[in-house]
């Protein structure tokens, strides 16, 4: 059985991180690592700090705040798809196909 996972290392606010994940989902922690790491540059420019752990606690904090947002959004927008989707099926099961 051929093994899916792959060891790979991460470069986070010039620290070093070894991962073993599934081989598909590399290309994710790739962009995460890109995206982490612009938004320390960002953070470090703006913010005076005595350890890279502030900014990394500020930028969790962020992408914790943009997920919750964003799922809360999704959830809403689902509420309002779901009846909009019915009223759609009885209209579609009213129309009489000859």
């Amino acid at each position: 059985m051929e093994d899916t996972r792959i060891k790979i290392k991460l470069t986070i606010a010039q620290r070093v991180v070894e991962l073993t994940i599934e081989k598909e989902w590399e290309v994710y922690y790739r962009k995460a690592e890109k995206i982490i790491n612009d938004s320390f540059f960002d953070f470090a420019k703006k913010w005076s700090f005595t350890d890279h752990q502030d900014i990394l606690t500020k930028i969790l904090i962020n992408f914790v705040v943009e997920g919750i947002e964003t799922e809360e959004r999704l959830n809403a927008y689902e509420e309002n798809l779901i009846p909009k989707m019915r009223d759609l099926k009885q209209l579609a099961d009213q129309i009489k196909i000859d």
